[in-house]
């Protein structure tokens, strides 16, 4: 086997492994889930950032995320959010359309579609609560955190 060969074989290999990870990381931020009405989904992880830079999110919900990310913070107070309904209706459907892989979220209900109306206020709130299932993980920790620590 001359020296080229061997070149060639190394460098299909490399691109074979390219192709691989690429693979594997699209699979690692799709999950499968049930919704509560029964529906089967696959969902996107998709980051505050990601909802940030669609630029369909209402002013208020902006500032406050806005803020967030300049001081470093992952998330927001979302019960500030949650008193205005429209605004919270309005960042849960961005979230949704973004986050939804299968079905897709379209503008007409067919065999590849769903319309974002079809789609009951649970399934929503469902998939809101999983994607951000990593800050819920971490409140017992931050509510711990303004309690004194107990002397030993």
């Amino acid at each position: 086997m001359s020296k080229g060969n061997g070149k060639l074989a190394s460098i299909q290999q490399s691109q074979e492994a390219k192709r691989v990870h690429l693979a594997e990381w699209r699979a690692s931020r799709i999950h499968e889930r049930i919704l509560p009405s029964g529906l089967p989904v696959k969902i996107r992880d998709v980051s505050m950032t990601d909802l940030m830079l669609t630029g369909r999110l209402p002013d208020a919900i902006m500032s406050m995320a806005s803020d967030a990310a300049q001081n470093g913070e992952q998330e927001f107070d979302l019960a500030k959010v949650m008193n205005n309904t429209a605004q919270f209706n309005a960042m849960l459907n961005t979230l949704v359309e973004l986050c939804l892989v299968d079905p897709k979220i379209g503008t007409v209900a067919d065999d590849e579609h769903i319309l974002l109306a079809e789609l009951p206020a649970d399934d929503k709130l469902d998939i809101f609560n999983f994607v951000n299932r990593g800050a819920e993980q971490l409140r017992p920790f931050r509510e711990g955190e303004a309690k004194p620590v107990a002397s030993i």
